[in-house]
């Protein structure tokens, strides 16, 4: 059954002045839910990003075609006298901005949230940082890897004893275009009742420290200064990955009643019977010992058959797949979560099973220049 097109968006013209990851992300997703995405960009390179190759698509690369499908694109060089002019015109008729310079440079280029609340009251205005507007770090460079190295994350992962580790994808930059998403999304409800707009502010630092949430009570609660886990997980046993045959296998079991299904189905209930076992804090305190039994039964099973047997238990379990096996998956096909675009595979947001908007590839730099500003009134006739 094909779910009815959900597009809470339409008619709303998003202004989107950002670069790289967190704001492009942001706006991609408001284009999904049917908002028209004006992209304006700087004359020359335009967003960095897109030289951010091989592998490119349509010249420009498959990284910035990932996060910047189905927006128009505009080159403005708003250093210029005449092209901060035809912004003033855009922004007159957008219901929403997105920027993520660094704190004081929109306000220096003519574009900030007190000029633009000048213009163009109705306007939800989100400013997308790395460390937030106040504090020492304030106008500090923001990047993925520092924000990951200044909140904590990057002491969390990885393996125990190694070298610090990124995330393998920038997820604070994307969990920040998420929040930067929900932010907007509130102030456009708040303008239905107010009719005006408001200055929404959300930074890569400030979304990394609250999703350190659970990790920064237990620290503070007394559990000691946390540490890298690799696939395990600090205080559940068994949880992480293990090498079988033919593969890996993820598998856990989050209470005592799962752990006893758990030894059942890998035929070791004898061997994983030791009382003090039992209950999850004394297997969090006899972690090595009780996942080398694990170890040894799974190294003789082939991931396929391990896996059926622990859901026939109800244990959590699950291959470990490459990124093309996933994206390729029974699963992932029946939600339609990834798309085919001419060979090229995309992946669309988590709302897309509900019906939003298809977007179509990335564009060109400066591609709909002339049609955006021939399409948008002057000053003159906004007021």
């Amino acid at each position: 059954m094909t779910a009815p097109d959900f597009r809470p968006l339409d008619g709303i013209r998003v202004l989107d002045f950002t670069r790289v990851l967190a704001g492009p992300y942001a706006t991609m997703q408001l284009a999904e839910l049917g908002a028209d995405v004006i992209k304006v960009e700087m004359p020359g390179a335009g967003d960095e990003t897109r030289a951010w190759g091989p592998p490119f698509v349509d010249e420009s690369s498959a990284y910035f075609h990932a996060i910047n499908r189905g927006k128009r694109s505009v080159v403005l060089d708003l250093a210029d006298r005449d092209s901060l002019a035809a912004a003033e015109r855009l922004i007159a008729d957008c219901d929403v901005i997105v920027e993520n310079f660094r704190p004081g440079v929109t306000d220096k280029l003519g574009i900030g949230p007190d000029r633009v609340a000048e213009l163009a009251p109705q306007v939800v205005y989100a400013s997308i940082t790395g460390f937030g507007s106040a504090g020492p770090m304030a106008s500090d460079a923001g990047t993925e890897v520092v924000i990951e190295a200044e909140s904590g994350l990057m002491s969390i992962t990885g393996l125990p004893d190694g070298e610090p580790v990124r995330f393998g994808v920038a997820m604070v930059d994307i969990a920040t275009g998420l929040s930067a998403v929900n932010g907007l999304l509130a102030a456009l409800l708040e303008r239905t009742r107010t009719g005006r707009g408001r200055h929404v502010e959300v930074s890569l630092y400030a979304t990394a420290i609250s999703a350190m949430g659970t990790v920064i009570a237990g620290e503070s609660a007394g559990g000691g200064a946390p540490h890298a886990w690799g696939s395990a997980h600090p205080s559940i046993v068994p949880y992480r990955a293990f090498p079988a045959r033919d593969g890996h296998i993820v598998l856990g079991a989050t209470n005592d009643a799962m752990f006893v299904r758990l030894a059942t189905a890998l035929d070791l209930s004898d061997e994983l019977s030791p009382p003090e076992w039992a209950g999850n804090a004394g297997r969090v305190a006899n972690r090595s010992a009780l996942e080398e039994v694990i170890e040894r039964a799974l190294a003789g099973m082939d991931v396929a058959d391990a896996i059926d047997r622990l859901r026939a238990h109800r244990v959590l379990a699950a291959r470990v797949r490459d990124v093309g096996e996933a994206a390729r998956s029974d699963q992932a096909t029946a939600l339609g979560l990834v798309e085919d675009d001419q060979g090229v595979l995309v992946a669309r947001s988590a709302l897309g099973a509900n019906g939003t908007r298809r977007l179509g590839r990335a564009p060109a730099l400066g591609e709909h220049t002339d049609e955006v500003l021939a399409d948008v009134p002057a000053l003159s006739d906004k007021h």
